[in-house]
């Protein structure tokens, strides 16, 4: 007489099965977690990146609507701290430019008096004198906030000499011939606070002023 047996997963091969679907799943899910934080990582970088290069165009060659550093005739010499501001005449457009490295982005204002907050800032205006920081004309270069402006950010400005280009600390009682652009800038996401700065710089030779 044949006996009737039906095969089948013993309890041990079941519980092994489980441990390694466990182990597959976990591992995707960790591989998964890291992918996303590196394409999170890469996009944080490039978006940083694209919005201060973004910055330094609009300052340099200007906008449709707007003058670039690039074609202008004069600098302006009252806009208080040269460090952390320009102002520019273009006599094509008949048209002053200013820009502001300051705190205020939350509050859409530059701040004043200057402050240390952490909201730093490009900002710009159209007039014919410096604007006060209170002033409704100053506008932000980055209406979506999408990054803040770092320590080191700023104009640096340059004379020329016998011996070569020299930095000027006083607008007043120089020309100024060209003009050096450092923007240091991070994203405004909490998640990636702890991101290293990303720096953009450039120099411009101002036009109309002696070759060198």
């Amino acid at each position: 007489m044949k006996r009737n047996l039906k095969s089948g997963f013993t309890l041990l091969e079941i519980l092994v099965g489980l441990t390694l679907l466990v182990i597959i799943v976990g591992l995707s899910a960790f591989l998964y977690a890291r992918a996303a934080r590196i394409r999170k990582l890469i996009t944080y970088q490039n978006d940083v990146q694209n919005t201060l290069n973004s910055m330094i165009t609009e300052i340099v060659y200007g906008s449709r609507d707007t003058a670039g550093l690039e074609y202008a005739k004069e600098i302006v010499k009252d806009i208080g701290n040269p460090a952390y501001a320009i102002g520019f005449y273009d006599a094509t457009r008949n048209e002053t430019v200013f820009y502001l490295i300051s705190p205020g982005m939350n509050a859409e204002i530059p701040s004043n008096p200057p402050t240390t907050d952490t909201d730093t800032s490009l900002w710009q205006a159209k007039s014919n004198t410096m604007p006060p920081r209170n002033s409704n004309e100053w506008k932000l270069l980055d209406p979506n906030k999408s990054i803040e402006l770092a320590s080191g950010s700023g104009f640096t400005y340059y004379r020329l000499k016998n011996t070569g280009l020299e930095k000027i600390d006083n607008l007043s009682s120089e020309t100024v011939v060209a003009v050096e652009i450092i923007l240091n800038g991070k994203t405004t996401d909490p998640s990636l606070k702890t991101r290293p700065v990303i720096t953009t710089r450039t120099f411009v030779r101002i036009k109309n002023k002696l070759p060198f």
